[in-house]
């Protein structure tokens, strides 16, 4: 008798949850460890340090669901993007909005497989005699997990056994930092037998914590209750989808699932997690690749009005943000710096005086704070937007703190440039603009304040910077910017010139100087980290 595909593929789960704990144990994957290859997890944190996670964690999952809500419905509203016969390509538009919603969607996969990973040291603790701890850290984990599936099985079945779709999404695209083979190792990730095998017997251990997690929820259902709210719908999702269309998902794939080796090294390994998406860390903790000598240097070669772009690896605020290049800023230089630089006969007759008076006599209480050491003693260098809010950062802050760090000089006199450090110090102190929208001026991202800051005006030429429209909105990526740079470089349209690039090198754990060369294709680069290894 010859067995059906889904006959054969529940004998595959069932034997599959039988061996599940080995398993998740084994698997070479789930191993996280830092930067000196020590094992590193919830296991060997104080139990205080896991309670603290798991709270914080339950707090940016929700913040990562309303995310992923709001991205699906974006996936159910382009129905007519997806709705078409395997036979009808894609226009320019169409290809583009594919590959934004493409692009989105493995952001918030890689946040929630980092979040789910971490989480999955739930094993490591007693059920007998650490039952809550361990019923915690397990609904973070599989309430990631079933986030996870539930996205990428939105995008995979409007997109699967298409070949407009596949072929795009799998050929990368340098201008949104996605690399060749992407679609394929997603697929991977999300539909193959073993992720349908692992929900299955997940739920199966739910059932044996039921008591402890409905006290669990009871006794804090704001970020508990929702947590496991969540879980549960994700995962009738996820079954129902898996169930429903197996032969659709598992079968008749032309880009064969079961031949791609590739996902053992695809999604990054999360060793910490904070608060804040921008200040979590999954890899290399309190380690750059930039050294303080290097911010020394770079300072020197630096002038003010320059605008820096910036990367740091291995950060989930990477997540969301398009392409190489996540971060932009506008370096000042010291207050003695700002007024050497200044100290010229057109900028002093059009503020009537030196700039640096007239920002102490407009905005006292920014020129207080730029003028003020940091924490650690060192002098404000750069103004920048970040989650924070608009706010004077040192260079050893700022670029010490990073991995890749390029200055771009614009190509305009010195009134210009100051007349743009002055609008910078106008927003000082504003928010962060979490909807990264740039009609609105009362909250500001980091590229949107070196764009406003350059903004040709009728007393000024400025900097013409394109905006793009961007998930529904008119935006301007830092990573643009360095394309804008390239496009221009040699022509008489050329805004921006080169002052210095920091390139960083992961596998060496070091940067070095490279040449404007070298500089102008960075933002071609993959984005994912695990890709620059």
């Amino acid at each position: 008798m010859r067995l059906s595909f889904p006959r054969i593929l529940l004998a595959i789960i069932a034997l599959a949850v039988a061996g599940l704990a080995l398993l998740l144990v084994l698997r070479e994957d789930t191993k996280v460890h830092a930067a000196d290859g020590r094992r590193v997890g919830l296991a060997e944190l104080a139990p205080e340090l896991r309670d603290l996670h798991a709270d914080r964690d339950a707090l940016r999952f929700k913040r990562i669901v309303g995310q992923t809500i709001r991205l699906q419905g974006r996936l159910s509203e382009a129905s007519a993007l997806f709705d078409r016969p395997a036979d009808r390509g894609l226009s320019a538009d169409e290809r583009r909005q594919a590959l934004e919603l493409f692009e989105a969607v493995l952001d918030h996969t890689i946040a929630l497989d980092q979040m789910a990973r971490f989480h999955l040291d739930f094993l490591q603790m007693s059920v007998l005699s650490d039952r809550a701890r361990h019923a915690r850290h397990f609904a973070l984990y599989f309430a990631a997990y079933t986030e996870k599936l539930a996205l990428g099985l939105a995008l995979i079945d409007r997109t699967i056994n298409k070949p407009q779709f596949e072929k795009l999404f799998d050929e990368g695209s340098p201008g949104f930092g996605i690399v060749p083979g992407a679609y394929g190792r997603l697929k991977w990730n999300v539909v193959h037998v073993e992720d349908a095998a692992t929900a299955l017997a997940a739920h199966q251990w739910m059932k044996v914590l039921g008591g402890k997690l409905d006290e669990l929820a009871r006794t804090d259902t704001p970020r508990w209750g929702f947590v496991l709210a969540r879980l549960e719908d994700r995962y009738q999702t996820v079954k129902e989808n898996l169930a429903g269309k197996s032969i659709k998902l598992f079968g008749g794939n032309s880009f064969d699932i079961g031949k791609d080796t590739a996902h053992a090294v695809w999604f990054p390994v999360q060793t910490e997690v904070a608060e804040v998406m921008g200040d979590t860390k999954v890899k290399r903790l309190h380690e750059y690749l930039i050294a303080p000598a290097q911010v020394d240097e770079a300072s020197k070669l630096s002038q003010p009005g320059d605008v820096l772009v910036e990367r740091r690896n291995w950060y989930v605020s990477n997540v969301g943000l398009p392409g190489f290049w996540p971060h932009a800023a506008l370096w000042l230089g010291s207050a003695d710096e700002l007024a050497a630089y200044f100290a010229d006969p057109e900028v002093e007759r059009h503020f009537a005086g030196s700039l640096p008076r007239y920002l102490e006599d407009k905005f006292p209480l920014a020129w207080a704070n730029y003028t003020s050491p940091d924490a650690e003693g060192h002098t404000m260098r750069l103004i920048e937007a970040m989650s924070e809010g608009v706010v004077f950062t040192s260079a050893e802050h700022s670029v010490g703190t990073s991995d890749y760090v390029a200055a771009m000089r614009p190509e305009l006199g010195k009134l210009d440039k100051a007349r743009a450090v002055a609008r910078a110090f106008l927003y000082a102190g504003r928010p962060y603009d979490f909807d990264f929208d740039f009609y609105t001026d009362a909250t500001l991202v980091c590229s949107e304040l070196v764009y406003k800051a350059y903004e040709p005006r009728d007393d000024c030429r400025g900097l013409t910077l394109p905006l793009e429209k961007v998930v529904g909105r008119m935006t301007l990526g830092p990573n643009t910017m360095v394309r804008l740079f390239d496009d221009e470089l040699g022509t008489k349209r050329q805004q921006l010139g080169f002052a210095w690039f920091l390139d960083g090198h992961e596998r060496e754990r070091r940067a070095t100087f490279e040449p404007v060369q070298v500089f102008r294709r960075s933002w071609t680069r993959p984005k994912w980290d695990v890709a620059q290894q």
